[in-house]
Protein backbone atom coordinates (compact mmCIF):
# COMPACT_ATOMS: atom_id res chain seq x y z
CA UNK A 1 0.00 0.00 0.00
CA UNK A 2 1.49 3.81 -1.23
CA UNK A 3 2.65 6.00 1.86
CA UNK A 4 0.08 8.62 2.55
CA UNK A 5 2.30 11.14 1.97
CA UNK A 6 2.96 9.85 -1.86
CA UNK A 7 -0.23 11.55 -3.59
CA UNK A 8 0.92 14.85 -2.39
CA UNK A 9 4.58 14.11 -3.52
CA UNK A 10 2.85 13.18 -7.15
CA UNK A 11 0.97 16.43 -7.30
CA UNK A 12 4.11 17.95 -6.37
CA UNK A 13 6.00 15.97 -9.57
CA UNK A 14 3.77 17.48 -11.68
CA UNK A 15 4.46 21.50 -10.57
CA UNK A 16 8.11 20.51 -10.65
CA UNK A 17 7.83 19.25 -14.04
CA UNK A 18 6.22 22.09 -15.36
CA UNK A 19 9.02 24.08 -13.07
CA UNK A 20 11.94 22.08 -14.52
CA UNK A 21 10.62 23.10 -18.18
CA UNK A 22 11.78 26.53 -17.41
CA UNK A 23 15.28 25.61 -16.70
CA UNK A 24 17.68 28.02 -18.80
CA UNK A 25 19.39 25.73 -21.13
CA UNK A 26 15.86 24.32 -21.82
CA UNK A 27 14.73 27.86 -22.98
CA UNK A 28 17.17 28.18 -25.14
CA UNK A 29 16.69 25.15 -27.02
CA UNK A 30 12.87 25.86 -27.91
CA UNK A 31 13.83 29.58 -28.05
CA UNK A 32 16.23 28.80 -31.19
CA UNK A 33 13.47 25.75 -32.19
CA UNK A 34 10.58 28.81 -32.49
CA UNK A 35 9.46 30.29 -35.89
CA UNK A 36 6.26 32.91 -36.67
CA UNK A 37 5.55 30.45 -39.41
CA UNK A 38 2.65 28.12 -38.26
CA UNK A 39 1.30 30.35 -35.80
CA UNK A 40 0.87 30.22 -32.04
CA UNK A 41 -0.90 26.15 -32.43
CA UNK A 42 2.12 25.01 -33.98
CA UNK A 43 4.24 26.55 -31.68
CA UNK A 44 1.96 24.55 -28.87
CA UNK A 45 2.85 21.47 -30.97
CA UNK A 46 6.18 22.04 -30.43
CA UNK A 47 6.79 22.49 -26.92
CA UNK A 48 4.47 19.56 -26.55
CA UNK A 49 6.65 17.46 -28.72
CA UNK A 50 9.53 18.69 -27.00
CA UNK A 51 8.11 17.85 -23.93
CA UNK A 52 6.88 14.35 -24.73
CA UNK A 53 10.78 13.40 -26.02
CA UNK A 54 11.84 14.70 -22.64
CA UNK A 55 9.25 12.70 -20.97
CA UNK A 56 10.16 9.10 -23.05
CA UNK A 57 13.98 9.66 -22.30
CA UNK A 58 14.04 10.79 -18.48
CA UNK A 59 10.97 7.42 -17.92
CA UNK A 60 13.23 5.11 -20.09
CA UNK A 61 16.46 6.16 -18.32
CA UNK A 62 15.58 7.58 -15.06
CA UNK A 63 13.34 4.35 -14.33
CA UNK A 64 16.14 1.80 -15.38
CA UNK A 65 18.16 3.61 -12.62
CA UNK A 66 15.02 3.35 -10.63
CA UNK A 67 14.64 -0.05 -11.28
CA UNK A 68 18.25 -1.29 -10.28
CA UNK A 69 18.34 1.07 -7.29
CA UNK A 70 21.53 3.07 -8.73
CA UNK A 71 22.47 6.32 -9.64
CA UNK A 72 23.98 7.17 -12.85
CA UNK A 73 28.13 7.19 -12.95
CA UNK A 74 28.96 10.54 -12.89
CA UNK A 75 30.98 11.31 -15.64
CA UNK A 76 27.97 9.43 -17.52
CA UNK A 77 25.94 12.10 -16.52
CA UNK A 78 28.32 15.01 -17.46
CA UNK A 79 28.63 13.08 -20.84
CA UNK A 80 25.15 13.57 -21.00
CA UNK A 81 24.86 17.07 -20.36
CA UNK A 82 27.87 17.80 -22.56
CA UNK A 83 25.49 16.45 -25.31
CA UNK A 84 22.75 18.68 -24.89
CA UNK A 85 25.32 21.58 -24.80
CA UNK A 86 26.82 20.99 -28.08
CA UNK A 87 22.79 19.95 -29.45
CA UNK A 88 22.54 23.56 -27.99
CA UNK A 89 25.52 25.65 -29.82
CA UNK A 90 24.22 23.48 -32.93
CA UNK A 91 20.80 25.20 -32.50
CA UNK A 92 21.55 28.26 -31.80
CA UNK A 93 23.94 28.35 -35.09
CA UNK A 94 21.24 27.38 -36.97
CA UNK A 95 18.99 29.52 -35.72
CA UNK A 96 21.21 32.66 -36.41
CA UNK A 97 21.62 31.19 -39.99
CA UNK A 98 18.24 31.32 -40.44
CA UNK A 99 18.03 34.65 -39.12
CA UNK A 100 20.63 36.03 -41.64
CA UNK A 101 19.13 34.38 -44.78
CA UNK A 102 15.46 34.99 -44.39
CA UNK A 103 14.59 37.74 -46.92
CA UNK A 104 11.02 39.61 -46.97
CA UNK A 105 9.35 40.18 -50.28
CA UNK A 106 5.67 41.09 -51.29
CA UNK A 107 3.32 38.55 -53.24
CA UNK A 108 0.98 40.31 -55.14
CA UNK A 109 -3.01 39.03 -55.41
CA UNK A 110 -5.90 39.75 -56.97
CA UNK A 111 -9.44 39.19 -55.34
CA UNK A 112 -12.64 40.48 -56.79
CA UNK A 113 -10.88 43.20 -59.00
CA UNK A 114 -9.20 44.66 -56.24
CA UNK A 115 -5.20 44.08 -55.76
CA UNK A 116 -3.57 43.65 -52.37
CA UNK A 117 -0.11 42.19 -50.93
CA UNK A 118 1.22 40.05 -48.86
CA UNK A 119 4.72 40.32 -46.85
CA UNK A 120 6.31 36.63 -46.90
CA UNK A 121 9.37 35.83 -45.26
CA UNK A 122 11.82 32.87 -47.48
CA UNK A 123 14.29 31.34 -47.04
CA UNK A 124 15.97 32.48 -51.03
CA UNK A 125 14.91 35.37 -52.31
CA UNK A 126 11.85 34.84 -54.33
CA UNK A 127 13.52 35.76 -57.66
CA UNK A 128 15.91 33.31 -57.21
CA UNK A 129 13.60 30.38 -58.69
CA UNK A 130 11.69 29.20 -55.66
CA UNK A 131 8.40 29.62 -56.66
CA UNK A 132 6.64 28.54 -53.49
CA UNK A 133 2.95 28.22 -52.63
CA UNK A 134 1.66 28.73 -49.40
CA UNK A 135 -0.71 26.38 -47.92
CA UNK A 136 -3.26 27.32 -45.14
CA UNK A 137 -3.62 25.78 -43.06
CA UNK A 138 -0.49 24.19 -42.06
CA UNK A 139 -0.64 20.50 -40.93
CA UNK A 140 -0.33 20.07 -37.00
CA UNK A 141 1.78 16.76 -36.36
CA UNK A 142 4.63 15.69 -34.43
CA UNK A 143 7.51 17.94 -34.77
CA UNK A 144 10.23 15.48 -35.19
CA UNK A 145 13.07 18.32 -34.33
CA UNK A 146 11.86 19.52 -30.91
CA UNK A 147 10.79 15.46 -30.58
CA UNK A 148 14.34 14.85 -30.66
CA UNK A 149 16.28 18.05 -29.18
CA UNK A 150 13.92 16.73 -26.24
CA UNK A 151 15.09 13.55 -25.64
CA UNK A 152 18.80 14.73 -25.33
CA UNK A 153 17.36 17.58 -23.11
CA UNK A 154 15.92 14.25 -21.26
CA UNK A 155 19.02 12.05 -21.28
CA UNK A 156 20.48 15.30 -19.49
CA UNK A 157 18.34 15.67 -16.68
CA UNK A 158 17.73 12.07 -15.86
CA UNK A 159 20.74 11.56 -13.56
CA UNK A 160 19.53 13.85 -11.17
CA UNK A 161 15.86 13.49 -11.44
CA UNK A 162 16.58 9.57 -10.96
CA UNK A 163 18.89 10.43 -7.79
CA UNK A 164 15.97 12.70 -6.24
CA UNK A 165 13.41 9.63 -6.71
CA UNK A 166 15.25 7.23 -5.13
CA UNK A 167 15.67 9.77 -2.39
CA UNK A 168 11.67 10.36 -1.94
CA UNK A 169 10.24 7.43 -3.07
CA UNK A 170 9.08 4.59 -1.31
CA UNK A 171 8.97 1.59 -4.45
CA UNK A 172 10.06 1.40 -7.40
CA UNK A 173 6.12 1.21 -8.53
CA UNK A 174 5.65 4.69 -6.58
CA UNK A 175 8.91 5.76 -8.23
CA UNK A 176 7.86 4.91 -12.02
CA UNK A 177 4.46 7.09 -11.52
CA UNK A 178 6.42 9.46 -10.30
CA UNK A 179 8.27 9.86 -12.93
CA UNK A 180 5.15 10.01 -15.66
CA UNK A 181 3.78 12.29 -13.72
CA UNK A 182 6.70 14.62 -13.72
CA UNK A 183 6.55 13.76 -17.50
CA UNK A 184 3.64 15.31 -17.78
CA UNK A 185 4.16 18.45 -16.00
CA UNK A 186 7.31 18.79 -18.38
CA UNK A 187 5.04 18.77 -21.38
CA UNK A 188 2.34 21.12 -20.07
CA UNK A 189 5.14 23.88 -19.33
CA UNK A 190 7.08 23.30 -22.03
CA UNK A 191 3.74 23.81 -24.29
CA UNK A 192 3.06 26.83 -22.38
CA UNK A 193 6.42 28.01 -22.68
CA UNK A 194 6.33 27.75 -25.97
CA UNK A 195 3.45 29.73 -26.98
CA UNK A 196 4.79 32.37 -24.75
CA UNK A 197 8.07 32.07 -26.58
CA UNK A 198 6.50 32.55 -29.83
CA UNK A 199 3.67 35.23 -29.44
CA UNK A 200 6.33 37.81 -30.08
CA UNK A 201 7.95 36.33 -33.62
CA UNK A 202 4.24 35.70 -34.61
CA UNK A 203 3.08 39.44 -33.77
CA UNK A 204 6.45 40.89 -35.44
CA UNK A 205 5.76 39.05 -38.70
CA UNK A 206 2.65 40.61 -38.80
CA UNK A 207 3.23 44.10 -37.95
CA UNK A 208 6.80 44.90 -37.88
CA UNK A 209 8.39 42.03 -39.89
CA UNK A 210 12.19 43.17 -39.47
CA UNK A 211 11.60 42.15 -35.90
CA UNK A 212 10.54 38.99 -36.34
CA UNK A 213 14.30 38.18 -38.17
CA UNK A 214 15.74 39.83 -35.03
CA UNK A 215 14.03 38.08 -32.72
CA UNK A 216 14.88 34.80 -34.23
CA UNK A 217 18.89 36.17 -34.10
CA UNK A 218 18.71 36.93 -30.51
CA UNK A 219 17.24 33.68 -29.79
CA UNK A 220 20.23 31.75 -31.76
CA UNK A 221 22.43 33.75 -30.03
CA UNK A 222 21.24 33.28 -26.79
CA UNK A 223 21.20 29.18 -27.56
CA UNK A 224 24.65 29.42 -28.74
CA UNK A 225 25.70 31.41 -24.79
CA UNK A 226 23.57 28.83 -22.77
CA UNK A 227 25.49 26.09 -24.81
CA UNK A 228 28.85 27.20 -24.57
CA UNK A 229 28.46 27.82 -20.80
CA UNK A 230 27.25 24.37 -20.45
CA UNK A 231 30.25 22.90 -22.64
CA UNK A 232 32.90 24.65 -20.20
CA UNK A 233 31.12 23.51 -16.86
CA UNK A 234 30.72 20.16 -17.65
CA UNK A 235 33.81 19.43 -20.24
CA UNK A 236 36.07 21.66 -18.16
CA UNK A 237 35.36 22.61 -15.12
CA UNK A 238 33.64 19.62 -13.81
CA UNK A 239 36.26 17.29 -15.20
CA UNK A 240 34.69 15.59 -17.60
CA UNK A 241 37.58 16.21 -20.04
CA UNK A 242 40.93 16.58 -17.90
Amino acid sequence: MLDAQVPTTLMLGFVLGMRHALDADHIAAVAALTESRGGLRRAVVNGASWGLGHALTIGLAGGTAILLRAAFPERLALAFEFAAAVMLIALGLVAMRRALRERLHVHEHRHDDVTHAHLHFHAVPHDAGMHATHLHPHPMRLALRPFLVGTVHGLAGSAAIAVLVLATMPSVVAGCVYLVVFGAGTMAGMALMSLVLSAPLVVAERRAAGWSRALSGAAGFGSLAVGLLLAWQTGLASGLFP
